[in-house]
């Protein structure tokens, strides 16, 4: 739990009551029989014969309280700037029934990344169909000729003049640029959208304003009830950072929903890989728009390149190129070393042991894990007591280990890159697909009134073949892309660290060939569309390769498999 919940602990001593709002009065004797020596009431006579269940209600209903997520993340996540509570901030949640999310997270983790690791987990949907519309409202203003459009020679993205003989030809950045544009600015500020809409959006659990931060007293009361928050909550959402495994109350919180049997209702939100997919995927529009720039003008005269110098134009392109893989493989390389901390620090994860304010803290999280485990044994001596008290917590921790690797492959894939980060990456080649399909069917349409007009067959025809070749180059840069990720996530944390150094070369330089062939597909299918008469081999090699292509992210972005046992 956050520094905010332990230090209430701390400074009103031992609790009179241990989660005495959460149980029924049979579990409650017994759990006050274990903190009786160390709040000096020892009385034994409380024990009951028959064992019972922890009760996860709440005895005082109005503790039950969420707040609109909209109100979390409004004003770029404004209410995590400290771990304070005021009067103000709990008043911005309600009484409710249930929740839709439990938010954990660590406070030592700065605002900026909370909040856009939390907006990449609630606002991905809307951002993704709003930019969708919105390339596509572009696309056919485009088509309509009411967007202005760049005259150039027909050459390829990379200006690779792949015709016999150059034609004018119009294209545009629209899509590529509104399309980004509206995904990023979606993501961050659909919750100050909604909220001047009256819209809450799902509710969720926040310590700062869901537990009242100024009343001591029901602050107590809201800490102790934290396993009914999770029991009646639909998801746990954990924002990753490197102490989320390490502290007391956030490693409590996920090992009770795991006790509850909730496992695959844990969604790990990783705060690198938010803000990586932001910068590598403007660094991307860049290069893109410079390509763009780039083809200004005819076959004998290039606006950008005569005013610049060829060979400036060719430095600027290398080095973008070269910097743009650099900084994948080093955001990559390091998600797989924090992929491998994640699962040793798993391995590692014991309560009895991990770091607290105080240490009644944790007194009482062991107390909650043992009634959860369901393993009271009545009418024992204290050896016995502090004998099976150690066995319980041992078989609990084992099961809380394995459960809690497996939600974390469920969280983030077989292959450790989420397919929202993927697809929030590679959004300006979306945008610029859709940019280069709208120019090929406008110049068809030119075409169109220049000859005879063709039958509708035909038309759709050439339509569906400007299509195949237009998203055939994005599918298998998709692939190679994953192809060589493949190499620093998943490979290179799993090597000898005297290797480190000459690996990391190696491992990169085998990226570096993926991705290399991956920027190459887009001139080998432009090479084969510049033909004349595509010849039925070129069709059964591009039509292969999209399989292979499409076979390859299905593998990886495949659901993942419950595992037996979970």
């Amino acid at each position: 739990m956050p520094s905010a919940l332990s230090s209430a602990m701390s400074s009103t001593g031992m609790v009179l009551e241990p989660i005495g709002s959460l149980m029924d009065d049979d579990i409650l004797d017994d759990l006050q029989l274990d903190l009786g020596p160390r709040l000096g009431t020892d009385d034994r006579s409380s024990r009951t014969s028959n064992p019972s269940k922890l009760s996860l209600q709440f005895s005082d209903k109005s503790l039950c309280r969420g707040v609109g997520v909209t109100k979390v993340l409004r004003r770029f996540g404004k209410l995590f700037n400290h771990s304070l509570g005021t009067e103000e901030d709990y008043q911005l949640g309600q009484e409710v029934h249930e929740v839709s999310a439990f938010i954990t997270h660590n406070w030592s983790l700065k605002r900026w990344k909370k909040c856009m690791a939390l907006c990449c987990y609630f606002h991905i949907v809307p951002a993704c169909i709003v930019s969708l519309v919105v390339q596509l409202f572009l696309f056919v203003l485009v088509l309509a000729d009411k967007l202005p459009l760049i005259r150039a020679d027909y050459v390829d993205v990379d200006g690779i003049d792949i015709s016999e003989t150059a034609r004018e030809y119009h294209v545009g950045c629209w899509c590529m640029v509104g399309g980004w544009s509206a995904f990023w600015l979606t993501l961050f500020l659909w919750a100050d959208v909604a909220a001047m809409f009256g819209r809450s959006g799902p509710t969720v659990f926040v310590d700062k304003v869901c537990i009242d931060q100024v009343n001591i007293d029901r602050k107590k009361q809201g800490i102790l009830a934290i396993p009914a928050w999770l029991a009646c909550s639909d998801t746990l959402v954990a924002v990753f950072s490197d102490e989320l495994l390490v502290k007391l109350w956030t490693c409590f919180e996920l090992c009770t929903f795991v006790a509850l049997g909730r496992t695959d209702k844990i969604r790990v939100e990783p705060a690198l890989l938010s803000y990586a997919s932001f910068f590598v995927s403007m660094f991307l529009l860049i290069l893109l728009i410079w390509n763009q720039l780039l083809l200004m003008g005819d076959d004998t005269n290039r606006v950008l390149q005569s005013a610049l110098g060829l060979e400036l134009c060719v430095t600027v392109a290398v080095l973008g190129y070269s910097g743009l893989l650099l900084l994948i493989f080093a955001v990559l390389a390091h998600w797989g070393r924090v992929c491998h901390r994640i699962r040793k620090q798993v391995h590692e994860l014991d309560i009895r042991t991990a770091a607290c304010f105080d240490e009644a803290d944790r007194a009482l999280v062991l107390q909650a894990l043992q009634s959860l485990g369901d393993r009271h044994i009545f009418h024992r001596t204290d050896s016995e007591d502090k004998h099976v008290d150690e066995l319980t917590m041992a078989e609990l921790t084992v099961k809380m280990r394995s459960q809690l690797e497996n939600a974390f492959v469920r969280s983030v894939g077989f292959n450790r890159l989420p397919i929202k980060y993927l697809v929030a990456s590679l959004m300006p080649l979306l945008g610029d697909m859709l940019d280069y399909l709208g120019a090929d069917v406008r110049m068809q349409q030119l075409k169109a009134h220049e000859r005879e007009p063709g039958t509708i067959a035909g038309t759709l025809q050439q339509v569906a073949a400007s299509f195949l070749f237009r998203v055939s180059p994005l599918l298998l840069a998709s692939s190679l892309f994953c192809l060589g990720a493949f190499v620093p996530v998943m490979l290179l944390p799993k090597c000898a660290h005297n290797w480190t150094r000459r690996l990391h070369l190696i491992g990169l330089s085998l990226s570096l060939v993926c991705w290399f062939a991956a920027i190459m597909a887009y001139p080998l299918v432009g090479y084969i569309r510049a033909q004349e008469v595509v010849s039925d081999l070129n069709w059964f090699l591009l039509a292969a390769a999209d399989v292979i292509a499409v076979g390859w992210l299905c593998y990886l972005y495949g659901p993942v498999r419950r595992p037996k046992g979970d």
